[in-house]
């Protein structure tokens, strides 16, 4: 058996590198499972990492190399600021070992690209955290959509209208380019962006605009794109931290009916609704099955099970490319003043390495300001 491979019915070997507040929802929902072991975290902060030791009854180390040296960890969760998710993960793909990263996977398509390249050589395999994919909501739509059961996608919303006070951004890393990489088109629309596009498929073309009107960051809070998707559909997609009533939101319309689902931080099945275009039948009630919401269990569940019989697990690096080019594409789009091609993000393509393109900062405030 070579390095990253599990022994069949053994306990998955599972480690967390970054001890803040996501990273108890790794340990949880990997303890849920009743089939992992918990054999370490690592922060750099030593009273974070011995916090969340005491707290989940494991062994805490000052760094990712100490962690890696003296544990053999299948499956190692990465819940550090986004900014360092790319060089946690390839050290960690240098040693063998699997590697699931917290949204968003990583800062740049460039970055993407070094982890995709690390992981090619490396016996072990890169997941992302986008669980929205994982409630039996999206399971069903994306079956019943792929299928034609509830007809051809035409017109789609996606809606992340959320709230984040100015103090949110008190931490040094958060409101930066550094640390965060992006605003809330990264950082937090990224979920429904991601669900949205495993919903319709390929994209095509964005047109976008991205503002900053209050909170204290280098980046947009609020940013509104139009997209055409390769079938031909066409939808609205808005992020903002500036929304008090907070919701999650995608609707699709499609010549079979109105597909819906509305919530906050995750969903059941009862936040989902259909209804049928006129004289049409409503294949989404006759498709109801056990109702599991889209939250870390529901992912984190899946890939043990997923890792433990050998199975591929959907959620690679890999899969979500897509979503991260969309991201990059609408920045790029907004601080450019232009549509852009998916196929236009090559290598070569100034937005490549860095979501604000390379532009000066007092370059990019102009450009966020409305």
């Amino acid at each position: 058996m070579t390095a990253g491979q599990v022994a069949p019915g053994n306990l998955l070997k599972v480690a967390v590198v970054g001890a803040g507040g996501i990273s108890h929802r790794h340990a949880e929902s990997y303890a849920s499972t009743g089939r992992t072991e918990l054999v370490g975290v690592a922060d750099t902060v030593a009273e974070k990492a011995q916090t969340f030791a005491e707290k989940h009854g494991t062994k805490a180390y000052p760094g990712v190399t100490e962690l890696l040296a003296a544990e053999a960890p299948d499956l190692v969760s990465v819940t550090t600021p986004p900014g360092s998710h790319a060089a946690i993960a390839i050290e960690v793909l240098a040693a063998g070992k699997s590697v699931l990263l917290e949204k968003p996977p990583v800062l740049s398509l460039a970055e993407m690209d070094a982890v995709a390249a690390a992981e090619r050589t490396s016996a072990g395999s890169v997941y992302v955290v986008f669980q929205h994919r994982h409630g039996s909501g999206a399971v069903r739509a994306a079956d019943l959509l792929a299928n034609g059961a509830l007809g051809t996608p035409q017109v789609a919303v996606c809606e992340t209208l959320w709230f984040r006070p100015r103090g949110y951004f008190a931490p040094e890393w958060r409101g930066t380019w550094v640390g965060e990489g992006g605003g809330p088109t990264l950082g937090h629309g990224i979920h429904q962006i991601d669900l949205l596009l495993h919903l319709l498929g390929p994209w095509r073309t964005i047109n976008a605009t991205a503002v900053r009107l209050d909170r204290p960051v280098e980046f947009e809070d609020v940013s509104t794109a139009s997209v055409i998707f390769e079938n031909n559909a066409v939808a609205t997609v808005i992020n903002s931290l500036l929304s008090p009533r907070e919701l999650s939101r995608i609707r699709i319309d499609t010549t079979g009916g109105t597909l819906e689902v509305n919530h906050l931080y995750g969903y059941a099945d009862a936040d989902w609704t259909y209804s049928p275009a006129p004289d049409q039948g409503d294949p989404w009630t006759a498709s109801a099955g056990e109702d599991v919401p889209s939250n870390h269990e529901a992912q984190l569940g899946r890939l043990v099970d997923d890792l433990l019989t050998g199975q591929n697990h959907d959620t690679t690096l890999a899969a979500t490319r897509p979503t991260m080019e969309f991201v990059t594409a609408l920045y790029a789009s907004a601080l450019t003043g232009r549509p852009v091609h998916r196929a236009e993000l090559t290598p070569e393509h100034p937005f490549y390495r860095a979501l604000n393109g390379g532009l000066p900062q007092t370059e990019l405030s102009e450009a966020f300001t409305p």
